[in-house]
C-alpha cells in the first residue's frame, strides 16, 4: 500500500510478536492485492480495466470493500466517493451499478476508475485489528503512514492512548490530543503545493493547507469520515459526525504570516 505500517505490541513476548507480524505481512500482501488499483492482476485493477464495458463478476472480499464504500458514500450524503476517475462534476459513485444477488458491478458511463484511498489503509487496519484480538491481543498500537491510526485496548501507562495531531510544520509539536481506546484515528489533509483530494460535488481537487482528523471506533469509518469531512463546508459537518456513533472530530487551517507558518483551530465536534 506504498506506506509504513508501525506495529507496538507492548504485552507481547518478542518471539509471539514476530509470529504475529509474519501474520500481519500476508494480510497485507492479501489486502493489497485486493485493493490496490496499481497491482495489475488484483481485484480492484481488473475491475476498473472491464466494468466499463460490462457486468463483473467480484470476490467476496472486494465486494464486502464495495459494500462498505457505498454504505459512507450515503451516510455522509456523497461526499466519500471512490469513483472520481474521470475529475468532472457528476462522476461519482452513482453510476455504479451493483448487483446483490449475482455480486456484480458495472460502470454506467465510460472513463470511471475507483480509488480506495485512504479508507483501503483503513479496513487493512480493521482486519489487523481484528486478527490481533482473534490471538487475544490485549494491548496494540497499530499506525499506517502515521496519518491512520488504531488501537486495542488501554496504554501500559493509562487508561487510553494518548494520540495527539501534530503540527504540519513543527514535528513533534502536538495541536489536539484524542484518547483512543479500542478506536481509531484518521487525518486527511494538504500540504503546501498539494492536490489530491477531490471535491465530489464538482469534480475539482481541493486546495488550501488545513488538515481534518476524526477519532472514531473503526479504522474504515474514520478513513472514510476525515475524507468526507475535508470536502464538506463547516456547517454540514455535525450533521454527518451524528451518524457515527462516538465519533469527534478536529479541523486546523495553516497560513504563512511574516515567513512562518501560522495555524488557527478552524472547527472541533464532540458527541
Amino acid at each position: 500500500m506504498n506506506t509504513r505500517l508501525s506495529l507496538v505490541l507492548p504485552s507481547t513476548a518478542d518471539q509471539a510478536g514476530e509470529r504475529l507480524a509474519d501474520e500481519v505481512r500476508g494480510l497485507l500482501r492479501e489486502q493489497e492485492s485486493i485493493m490496490s488499483r496499481f497491482v495489475a492482476d488484483g481485484d480492484l485493477a481488473v475491475l476498473n480495466r472491464s466494468a466499463g464495458r460490462g457486468a463483473v463478476r467480484v470476490s467476496d472480499a472486494l465486494w464486502t470493500v464495495l459494500d462498505a464504500c457505498m454504505r459512507h458514500h450515503r451516510l455522509t450524503g456523497g461526499a466519500f466517493d471512490i469513483a472520481q476517475g474521470a475529475g468532472r462534476p457528476g462522476h461519482g459513485m452513482h453510476l455504479l451499478d451493483l448487483d446483490p444477488g449475482g455480486q456484480t458491478v458495472r460502470f454506467t458511463e465510460p472513463g470511471v476508475q475507483l480509488d480506495l484511498g485512504g479508507i483501503g489503509k483503513g479496513i487493512a487496519l480493521d482486519l489487523i485489528r481484528q486478527l490481533l484480538l482473534d490471538r487475544h491481543v490485549a494491548q496494540a498500537f497499530l499506525s499506517f503512514g502515521e496519518s491512520s491510526v488504531a488501537v486495542i485496548g488501554s496504554h501500559p501507562a493509562g487508561a487510553c492512548w494518548p494520540v495527539g495531531v501534530e503540527h504540519m510544520f513543527a514535528p513533534g509539536t502536538s495541536l489536539h490530543r484524542f484518547d483512543l481506546r479500542d478506536g481509531a484515528m484518521s487525518t486527511s489533509g494538504n500540504r503546501p503545493g498539494e492536490t489530491h483530494i477531490i471535491d465530489p460535488a464538482n469534480g475539482q481537487a481541493v486546495t488550501g493547507c488545513r488538515t481534518v482528523s476524526v477519532a472514531c471506533a473503526g479504522a474504515a469509518d474514520a478513513e472514510a469520515l476525515s475524507t468526507a469531512l475535508f470536502v464538506l463546508p463547516a456547517a454540514r459537518r455535525a450533521e454527518v459526525l451524528r451518524r457515527y456513533r462516538g465519533a469527534q472530530a478536529v479541523a486546523f487551517d495553516y497560513g504563512l504570516e511574516g515567513g512562518a507558518w501560522r495555524v488557527e483551530k478552524e472547527w472541533r465536534y464532540a458527541q
